[in-house]
């Protein structure tokens, strides 16, 4: 028994890659199942920058780009890192293939650092995630200033993305790399990660399974070398396919296709997934219960910190707030380097603390959900599928304000997205919840 990822281009898919008309390709919401995808892109002669790949946040897209990264179709592949050095690089021819979230496009756009004009194609990742973030309007400019190049669009569930494919899309042929179940899998176990906290993850997860045997299931490029020091410790096996003897755990190091976890299910004891916080709503749509493993040590939970509160001021920026403190801050980029006015900013807002201690951020973020006092919808309502349902800590759910036709939700904002996730597709008084960062 053996599984590898290996969807199939029909006619019609291929056809359409080859004229650049447009195409859908439905995966899960993985770095690794768009591989395939990028890797059947026509070369052609494009010199410089040809195609345009939009991914919803930042750490997912540098996954992205490290899966395509060795693929002579695409390549060179650059993720965008900042403004000027992305544009330089464009500017310089040396970038074949952008992978960026689409605020940042439009700040290239902005500066004539991109010209969307001369794009062969623009793929769309999960354009369902892009609106639950609020930056669908982004996607819609770049496609319209785009409008000669190819469309590809990358959906987890082609019915949650139906608008956007009517639109840019319609009636194109469809390539079902991994689709949801007809009917739930069985139970497991998960645990939110950072593809950066992987190693220690698992370390964690050994610790408090205790397995005898044990099947690490890493389809990613990455996978190749991350997992070389597990190798050497007994009953431990990694594998980018699904093969082998049966094993007490199955651990799968990103989200996998349904057909895959199926396949794990069936060979191990247990099953414990490792999913980016983007991911966790697709896999509880898979299962019939999805319970949480704390695989994280304090040392791991500061990290995972920081990396929140970059992704704070990121969306900050993205939403064009804090153009008025310029103002006042002027005089200061005038004495000091303005790295260390914005240093100095934050720790003002959140005290320096040690490594082993867990932060408290004392920011707070806002979500939109798509109902309100029409549907029947109380405060307690959302208070209670946070904190029960979700699983968030009491003190991270503030005001929720409840209006006519929708409701804001005030959020701490290292436990937003899990939030958010959480809340999206969940039933509340007899409605499907949506819900989206709230950006103003």
């Amino acid at each position: 028994m053996s599984w590898t990822f290996t969807p199939e281009f029909d006619a019609a898919s291929r056809a359409a890659l080859e004229s650049g008309k447009p195409l859908i390709y439905v995966s899960p919401p993985a770095a690794w199942a768009v591989r395939p995808l990028l890797e059947r892109l026509p070369s052609g002669a494009t010199q410089g920058l040809g195609t345009l790949v939009l991914v919803p946040e930042h750490l997912l897209a540098a996954e992205v780009q490290a899966e395509a990264a060795d693929l002579p179709s695409v390549a060179p592949v650059r993720l965008a890192a900042g403004l000027e050095r992305t544009g330089r690089l464009i500017e310089a021819g040396r970038t074949r293939t952008l992978v960026t979230p689409p605020q940042t496009a439009v700040g290239l756009l902005g500066r004539s650092a991109l010209d969307a004009g001369s794009l062969t194609r623009v793929v769309v990742c999960w354009p369902e995630t892009h609106a639950a973030l609020g930056t669908g309007s982004d996607v819609d400019a770049l496609l319209g200033e785009a409008r000669g190049a190819q469309r590809i669009v990358v959906t987890a569930q082609e019915s949650a993305a139906q608008d956007f494919v009517a639109r840019y899309a319609h009636r194109a042929p469809a390539v079902m790399a991994g689709t949801l179940p007809e009917s739930p899998l069985a139970s497991l176990r998960y645990a939110v990660v950072a593809s950066a906290g992987l190693e220690r993850a698992l370390e964690h997860a050994l610790d408090r399974l205790m397995p005898d045997t044990v099947l690490i299931w890493d389809p990613s490029v990455a996978g190749r070398h991350r997992w070389i020091g597990c190798t050497t410790q007994p009953g431990v096996r990694v594998s980018p396919t699904i093969d082998g003897p049966d094993v007490d755990l199955a651990i799968a190091a990103d989200l996998p296709s349904a057909t895959a976890l199926a396949m794990l299910q069936r060979i191990a004891h247990q099953v414990l997934v490792l999913v980016r916080p983007s991911q966790l709503s697709y896999l509880r749509a898979m299962v019939r219960d999805a319970s949480p493993l704390t695989v994280t040590g304090e040392i791991d939970r500061a990290r995972d910190w920081r990396e929140e509160l970059r992704s704070t001021i990121r969306r900050r920026i993205a939403a064009g707030r804090g153009e008025a403190a310029l103002l006042a801050l002027g005089p200061l980029f005038e004495e000091f380097d303005p790295a260390l006015v914005a240093a100095a900013l934050v720790d003002a807002d959140v005290p320096t603390r040690g490594a082993a201690d867990i932060p408290q951020v004392p920011l707070w973020a806002h979500l939109h959900l798509n109902l309100g006092k029409r549907d029947n919808v109380r405060p307690g309502d959302i208070v209670g599928a946070l904190l029960n349902a979700v699983g968030l800590p009491k003190e991270h759910v503030g005001r929720v304000d409840v209006r006519d036709t929708f409701t804001l939700v005030e959020v701490r904002a290292e436990s937003v997205e899990a939030a958010r996730t959480g809340l999206q597709g969940m039933t509340v008084r007899g409605r499907t919840v949506a819900a989206r960062f709230d950006r103003k």
